[in-house]
């Protein structure tokens, strides 16, 4: 039986659909164009027919964290630096720039929407549609906050016809697979690193504690954050029920390698049952957000000292440790002391999760996937034609470029933007898709920039090097939020997280109790059994929502599940 790993579902209906594709002819290749086909890659040599490099066409991406403003052929373009104010559209541009080099008949154009993909109440799904109706087509590549749900609905391109590129062949297989789907490979990820849980050294020398090792046990953990004095420093900003997700076999690990039979998750395992009554009481007791729930901190305090943000309290030494905001790690490390959001402290880290007795220490992906228009359906034909397939390993060219050569990591880094009155990197915080000898090349150039020289100092961030080391053994098993099928559609097309109750341990109304309150573990104890019920229905309704599009709209049957 094939073993699946699978993403984040959703079901709306759409009457955009396409069928499981045919590959076609590269009517414009010659043999002069695809000779020598890896020539200027990070790639190997070998016989996969690359795009002609004499390839005419448009690409159009669209992203959130930009400007509102749609950029055409931004390869062609000589922009001041100054005058770009989103980082996204500053990567698309300095990517663009270098893309040309190799394919200077392909404009690539950009939108990116200011703020995040859902703001204005309106969803990431409708603003598509709103770009549809406004340009006369769909972005051709796009970030997506739900790449189950698009491929339930038919929307994207399966990228595994690309797979004896030699680049494709070059990404990081576990990461690859966190976007497969029976096979169907829906995505790429644009934004991907590793979400681990700061520590302040400093603060604890300062207070006569001795910080734990990188590979520390659940027991540290939990004993070092109960040094703090819960009045001008806390040991945690919150209860952190994802540490028992990857601390077990029974919930994240259990969902990552479930094998097609059999329960999909066990949240009332005596591995959780254990965790929550060692554990969890501790956490909730030494952390700012159970007390502020509980009525024991001052609003003043936490709206005025903290802005209601842990990476504040984290930042100014309120926290012995934060597992929150990994998206600021380059601002943490940020080597211009004067840089606003630049951690106060000297000596701090980021750890991996804590090693319980049932799993080692891990760190959990946090990845933002994009995915390629399904350009199968342009004619309404199902049947993908030789031009709509040129349309699609244009756009996937593009799209691996961005994602794995070393060329663009490197204009990424050297590419500047505006940003809160200073000049910034574009380059985010992703480490590289790839492996082998061209990961060690580009963590180099990941090294380089002023948000992330900290972090090649593996004496100042041993932590960090500890999670490098997990993270190329492959010792990673959580299973992230928009690209696992966390959601169902309801009776009512709503969309339910099938895990709700579990996911929403700090809510009263869920659970009945305050987590400050003595017996607040014992009552989650006590609907553990009714809450696991649930979420494996759920579960298996959302995987065979999931099916249901893989076979409705790319021509799958019964036997490609077994």
């Amino acid at each position: 039986m094939k073993k699946f790993i699978l993403l984040f579902v959703v079901i709306t209906t759409l009457a955009l659909a396409g069928c499981k594709t045919t590959k076609g002819t590269d009517s414009t290749a010659t043999t002069a164009d695809t000779a020598g086909t890896t020539a200027g890659t990070t790639a190997p040599v070998s016989n996969y027919d690359v795009l002609p490099y004499n390839t005419v066409g448009d690409v159009t991406v669209m992203l959130w964290s930009g400007d509102d403003i749609f950029y055409e052929d931004l390869g062609s373009q000589e922009w001041d630096p100054n005058t770009i104010t989103g980082q996204n559209t500053a990567t698309i541009y300095a990517v663009a720039k270098e893309f040309k080099k190799i394919y200077p008949n392909i404009k690539i154009n950009v939108y990116a929407i200011s703020g995040d993909p859902g703001k204005d109440g309106t969803s990431w799904f409708q603003k598509r549609q709103v770009f549809q109706s406004t340009e006369g087509h769909w972005p051709d590549i796009y970030a997506t906050v739900d790449l189950v749900d698009d491929v339930q609905l038919g929307m994207v391109s399966d990228l595994s016809v690309f797979n004896e590129d030699p680049l494709y062949q070059s990404f990081n297989t576990s990461i690859m697979g966190m976007m497969n789907y029976y096979g169907f490979q829906a995505g790429l990820p644009q934004y991907l690193v590793p979400d681990s849980i700061y520590i302040n050294r400093e603060l604890a020398t300062s207070k006569n504690i001795i910080s734990p090792e990188p590979d520390w046990t659940i027991d540290e953990y939990t004993r070092f954050i109960k040094r703090g004095d819960n009045t001008t420093y806390w040991g945690a900003m919150d209860a952190n029920p994802g540490i028992i997700n990857t601390g077990t076999t029974t919930i994240d690990y259990q969902l990552k390698n479930y094998s097609g039979t059999g329960d999909y998750v066990n949240i009332n395992s005596e591995e959780v049952r254990t965790l929550l009554d060692e554990y969890f009481a501790d956490w909730a007791a030494n952390s700012i957000w159970p007390q502020w729930d509980g009525g024991l901190l001052d609003q003043a305090f936490v709206e005025g000292e903290l802005g209601w943000s842990g990476y504040t309290a984290f930042r100014t030494n309120k926290l012995l440790t934060y597992d929150g905001e990994i998206w600021n790690m380059g601002n943490a490390a940020h080597s211009n002391p004067d840089h606003s959001l630049r951690v106060q402290s000297e000596d701090w880290d980021l750890y991996p999760y804590p090693s319980t007795d049932y799993r080692g220490n891990t760190v959990a992906v946090r990845l933002d996937p994009i995915a390629i228009h399904n350009f199968a359906m342009n004619d309404l034909d199902p049947d993908m034609s030789d031009a709509e397939f040129l349309e699609l390993k244009t756009a996937y060219t593009f799209a691996a470029f961005w994602m794995g050569d070393t060329r663009s990591m490197q204009a990424r880094a050297d590419q500047q933007y505006y940003s809160n009155g200073v000049l910034s990197t574009s380059m985010n915080d992703s480490l590289p898709l790839v492996t082998g000898v061209e990961f060690d090349k580009q963590m180099q150039i990941w090294y380089s920039t002023d948000t992330h020289q900290r972090y090649a100092d593996t004496e100042l961030m041993p932590g960090f090097a500890y999670i490098l080391e997990l993270w190329e053994d492959g010792e990673l098993w959580n299973v992230t939020d928009k690209i696992y099928p966390m959601k169902h559609n309801d009776e009512t097309g709503a969309r339910v997280v099938n895990l709700y109750e579990w996911s929403q341990l700090n809510k009263n109304e869920i659970v009945g109790k305050e987590r400050v309150e003595a017996d607040f573990v014992d009552s989650i104890l006590a609907q553990l059994g009714d809450w696991n019920i649930e979420a494996n229905e759920h579960f298996a309704l959302a995987f065979e929502q999931l099916k249901d599009g893989l076979k409705e709209h790319y021509g799958y049957t019964d036997a490609d599940f077994e």
